[in-house]
């Protein structure tokens, strides 16, 4: 696989489930899955990290604005970096989701939620954002080869 496809990929991945996430906290809270400082305080430890990941996909359209990818003339990216990313991100992106959902049920208690979140931010924040920021650095030579 080439990194701009796996950078496609990852991209739609990354604002769809973004959207997704906030979509679904506001419709749970709005059916009484939250009391009014639950969502408040969950809106603060969820902002951060989702701005983190947007704010790397949205650099790397600005800066990579004139370039203009080819699937076909790229560099190839080895499986195992493949495999980390297919995994992890969708991983970390669930076990949040999962963990909202099931306080929004209450099935678990709002301390519950901050510990989850933290531990899922410790284990997989990590990781992800190693894997975002490699798919979403600016290569200022490959930008000049590029226009050349």
């Amino acid at each position: 696989m080439n990194e701009s496809v796996l950078r496609n990929r990852i991209s739609k991945f990354i604002l769809i489930s973004n959207g997704i996430l906030f979509i679904s906290i506001i419709t749970l809270y709005l059916f009484s899955g939250f009391l009014p400082d639950e969502f408040t305080v969950l809106i603060a430890l969820i902002s951060p990290v989702t701005a983190v990941y947007i704010g790397a996909l949205v650099k790397y359209a600005v800066e990579n604005k004139n370039v203009i990818e080819n699937e076909f003339n790229d560099r190839p990216v080895n499986q195992l970096y493949v495999t980390i990313s297919y995994w992890s991100i969708p991983f970390h992106f669930v076990s949040i989701f999962l963990i909202i959902n099931l306080k929004a049920f209450n099935l678990i208690t709002f301390d519950d939620l901050k510990i989850g979140f933290s531990i899922v931010e410790t284990f997989f924040g990590v990781y992800v954002g190693y894997i975002v920021s490699s798919l979403f650095k600016v290569d200022e030579k490959r930008k000049m080869e590029e226009k050349v």
